[in-house]
């Protein structure tokens, strides 16, 4: 299964009319800051899934740019949704308690992904061929195209 992209237009469809009337009046091309937020927010899933990965045994994910595991995509979204806040602040009115719970949820499913308690769907070991040679030696790329499924 292929990770999924985080892109401006999947963001807008989980924020209110009222969010992206502040977010547009506030900058009216708020493109490249929020394809930065999502940026970081990918990296540090990546980040998290690679934790996971390593204390498997399995060489690390790279290059993912803004795509994530598709468990994770609700999570990436309400991780950016905070951190447009601080980006934009007009859009810190509508960080309630509801956005607090659901800040809470992502953070402790990050947390679970390190520790390997958390299923993000994470393809990566299945693009790792067994060898016959013997049982600790794995064949692929070490690159993965996220783009794609392996």
């Amino acid at each position: 299964m292929a990770w999924a992209e985080l892109t401006f237009a999947g963001l807008q469809g989980r924020l209110g009319s009222d969010e992206i009337a502040a977010l547009l009046a506030e900058s009216a091309a708020p493109e490249a800051k929020v394809t930065e937020v999502l940026t970081h927010v990918a990296l540090d899933i990546a980040s998290r899934v690679n934790t996971g990965r390593r204390k498997r045994g399995l060489p690390p994910v790279v290059n993912s740019s803004v795509y994530v595991p598709p468990g994770a995509q609700r999570h990436a979204y309400a991780l950016a949704r905070r951190l447009l806040s601080d980006a934009f602040p007009s859009l810190a009115e509508f960080n309630g308690d509801d956005r607090k719970s659901s800040i809470e949820e992502a953070e402790n499913y990050l947390d679970d992904l390190a520790k390997n308690d958390a299923d993000s769907d994470d393809p990566g070991a299945s693009s790792f061929s067994y060898s016959s040679n013997s049982s600790f030696r794995y064949g692929g790329s070490r690159v993965m195209d996220f783009s794609t499924s392996p």
